[in-house]
């Protein structure tokens, strides 16, 4: 083996043991997936097995999406994560987030909902009746309207120097650990204490993850299995003296 092979098989270490240090596990294309068996897809595609999500763009632009399982759309939805439904959203150019729960409709369908406008990856987060117990499927939008106008459950308060800060809570990313201005003080958020959101910038690649609470509630670690390196939008949701904080980075790995 010659000297440069040696120098770029230690580039490739050395970044994956910092990459490890701060809490991440990277996966790439022959790895065999997450702890459980499964394949990670990253909800890259709109398309899994025989189940595919279709989404309508309305010209005021409220999204209608359903999932059609053999061209029949499925109206059974279990639970995941304390809702049937969950909608993840990121602009293309990095410049909003937006996570929307939207509930079921007396027909069983998905109840319309708003986003952003603009160029967007968006991914839903559903456990069908029959499996499996949790599917990310993903998809490019692009929503008319007028951008500065942000619906609920999207922000554009975006840290880009590892300080997120709103009011007198500050956040600090260190790594994959997000240390709090002051102790914690909510109750669990869809399945754990915090729930950290991950978008990859170039291709959409998507990761969600649940925190453990560190160092007198006032840390949350977590443990995120990514795609690959690049850059990232992460967004850290959490309950804090009973509102909903929503703490968003843009940051490379």
């Amino acid at each position: 083996m010659n000297s440069r092979v040696v120098a770029i098989a230690l580039i490739v270490v050395g970044a994956l043991a910092i990459v490890a240090a701060l809490g991440a596990r990277v996966f790439f294309p022959d790895d065999e997936g997450h702890h459980d068996g499964r394949e990670p897809t990253f909800a890259l595609s709109s398309v899994q097995g025989a189940d595919e999500l279709v989404v309508a763009v309305a010209d005021d632009g409220v999204v209608t999406i359903r999932i059609e399982r053999a061209g029949q759309q499925l109206i059974d939805f279990n639970d995941v994560h304390d809702a049937p439904v969950h909608v993840y959203a990121i602009a293309d150019d990095g410049s909003w987030y937006a996570h929307v729960d939207p509930p079921l409709q007396a027909d069983g369908s998905i109840a319309p909902f708003q986003l952003p406008a603009g160029a967007a990856r968006m991914v839903v987060q559903t456990s069908p009746g029959g499996g499996p117990d949790l599917q990310e499927l993903g998809i490019d939008v692009d929503a008319p309207g007028e951008p500065e106008v942000l619906p609920q459950g999207s922000t554009d308060n975006i840290a880009t120097d590892d300080e997120w800060t709103d009011g007198s809570l500050t956040v600090r990313r260190q790594g994959f650990d997000f240390v709090l201005s002051e102790p914690w003080n909510g109750g669990n958020y869809q399945g754990g204490p915090a729930l950290l959101t991950l978008f990859r910038l170039e291709d959409g690649a998507f990761v969600h993850e649940h925190a453990e609470v560190l160092d007198d509630d006032t840390r949350f670690r977590f443990a995120a299995e990514l795609p690959g390196r690049g850059g990232y939008i992460g967004a850290v949701e959490f309950e804090q003296n009973g509102e909903l904080v929503t703490a968003v980075f843009r940051f490379e790995v």
